[in-house]
């Protein structure tokens, strides 16, 4: 049926047929990428599926062909390389987006032109490491890379986000908890030792209550409430192991009364929107307010005339599945992130798929994009 209605040029060797699906995503190619002189192509929308079937009529007497770099190459040249792309590459056929971080590794403009080609449609800059200012270099040679190639390319700026640590011990090597030790967290500013160490953080003393689970170093050391007073917490170790000096502490059974937003996320904030980010991620969202808060803080910094970027909301906080959260922080957010390794943190690993399944269905149900964010397990380091 599909062939019967077809015009076919009676000079061609044969025809390959795509599917290609019509989103607002699909990249924007020079017409000479397109469609060449010795190529000719027939479009037949179905508006029922919004997929357009289209047949490619190739000459194989054709020697070669020209890329984007003017350049004639071999026409069975398969490989994508930095200084040649092919007109006809699955690079820009592909539906499902693949984000990038950047780090020290791949901040050279080869290797981030490289991650291009191979694949890569969103770049992520993580504030949470080094200056601005190396933020923007990388963001100007990423726009670089998308001039040359007339492709668009997503930058996402991440915000760090609230980071609660214990405090320092005597003992710069730490100290070594034992199973069901007593152990307390206070506000008392001396160092630590195997019996108590500074908490920095009230709102955490204040959020606790008996029977609630701390995790200490990314879950490596877990500890219980049993005990409360004026500006202390005592807990039993329910797994021991070392502790060391500004280690990082969970909160898996309790909602914070504190912002999203640290002093340096707010500085963080502004200077993204003054370099022109294309998205913005909010760490440690526990309610739908938090996103209230970020909307509100990019309306007031916003510069005159500049675009303004689009908000994800990364989960990673068990809080946010209390009663209707996820469904109100989607509607109100651009997109979402599933924080994978900060989630199996303070969730019990195998619930991490089934919670991902039900961060992606809602998502979907509001049309709103999703990432999946890799794990990296211990057993991967």
């Amino acid at each position: 049926l599909f062939q019967s209605k077809m015009k076919i040029t009676p000079v061609a060797a044969f025809a390959v047929l795509h599917a290609s699906t019509i989103d607002g995503f699909s990249p924007s190619l020079p017409s000479s990428a397109m469609a060449p002189s010795f190529i000719t192509t027939t479009r037949r929308p179905d508006l029922s599926s919004q997929t357009t079937l289209f047949a490619t009529i190739e000459d194989p007497k054709t020697e070669g062909l020209e890329d984007w770099s003017g350049k004639t190459v071999a026409a069975s040249l398969k490989q994508t390389t930095v200084a040649s792309v092919p007109v006809v590459a699955q690079r820009w056929r592909k539906s499902t987006k693949q984000l990038a971080t950047l780090g020290p590794a791949s901040s050279s403009k080869d290797m981030i032109e490289k991650l291009f080609l191979a694949g890569a449609d969103v770049f992520r800059l993580n504030f949470s490491h080094g200056s601005q200012e190396q933020k923007k270099e990388l963001l100007i040679t990423i726009r670089e890379i998308e001039e040359k190639y007339s492709h668009p390319i997503a930058i996402l700026g991440d915000l760090q986000g609230p980071k609660l640590r214990v405090g320092e011990f005597s003992d710069p090597d730490g100290v070594r908890l034992e199973d069901n030790q007593m152990f307390r967290l206070d506000l008392d500013s001396a160092r630590g030792d195997t019996t108590r160490v500074m908490l920095p953080h009230p709102e955490i003393i204040e959020a606790s209550e008996i029977g609630h689970v701390l995790l200490v170093d990314d879950g490596k050391l877990k500890l219980t409430v049993s005990g409360k007073g004026q500006g202390y917490l005592d807990c039993t170790v329910n797994v021991g192991g070392k502790i060391s000096n500004r280690k990082g502490v969970n909160t898996p059974d309790s909602v914070l009364d504190i912002s999203p937003l640290t002093p340096k996320d707010r500085s963080d904030l502004e200077y993204m929107l003054g370099i022109g980010v294309d998205w913005v991620a909010l760490s440690f969202v526990q309610r739908p307010e938090d996103i209230e808060e970020i909307h509100a803080l990019i309306d007031e910094k916003l510069p005159a005339g500049a675009f303004k970027p689009a908000v994800m909301a990364k989960i990673e906080k068990p809080s946010c599945f209390i009663g209707d959260s996820l469904e109100n922080i989607v509607k109100m957010c651009d997109g979402i992130m599933v924080a994978r390794g900060d989630l199996g943190v303070e969730c019990a690993p195998e619930d991490v798929p089934l919670l991902q399944k039900e961060i992606i269905d809602t998502s979907r149900a509001h049309g709103k994009p999703v990432v999946v964010a890799t794990q990296m397990l211990e057993s991967m380091i």
